[in-house]
């Protein structure tokens, strides 16, 4: 994915949702509306969540990176999510209940290129002070020059 393609639309910061699904819900139709998603992907997401979680417990903040099969996926990009109250998700390792700060939705079109995108993506988890920013950034312009300097 190029990251010249982080779309404003779908950049989502200081959010509160009651739930995962509300979030997903919410979000879908925003992809879809920009042509991200088929219609299929809301359902797709909240399955493949509900199976293999995705949230990731760090030292100070808590991240999820939901994805779906390719076939769900139009274009590239990448959504993100910021909530300082925190959305529900389970974690990865344990299945537990998690707060999670920042979403980091992936969108692919070419299942190959999930994990190396992944791999880039988690190798900044460890830096609090670039999660921190995120969380704490009201500026799209930021997050995305944040994200590019991860991702390079």
């Amino acid at each position: 994915m190029q990251l010249e393609q982080l779309d404003d639309n779908i950049i989502f910061l200081n959010k509160s949702f009651e739930s995962r699904e509300a979030m997903f819900g919410a979000i879908s139709h925003v992809l879809l509306a920009n042509h991200y998603v088929t219609e299929q992907y809301l359902q797709k997401v909240i399955e493949r969540e509900n199976e293999h979680p995705t949230g990731f417990k760090l030292k100070t903040l808590n991240v999820a990176m939901p994805h779906v099969d390719s076939e769900f996926v139009k274009k590239d990009g990448m959504f993100v999510v910021t909530s300082k109250q925190g959305i529900i998700f389970k974690n990865a390792e344990t299945d537990e209940d998690l707060s999670v700060n920042i979403v980091f939705g992936l969108l692919l079109k070419r299942s190959d290129t999930h994990l190396t995108f992944l791999m880039k993506l988690a190798s900044s988890f460890s830096n609090d002070q670039i999660l921190q920013k995120i969380v704490e950034s009201n500026n799209k312009f930021e997050i995305k020059k944040i994200l590019k300097d991860i991702l390079k």
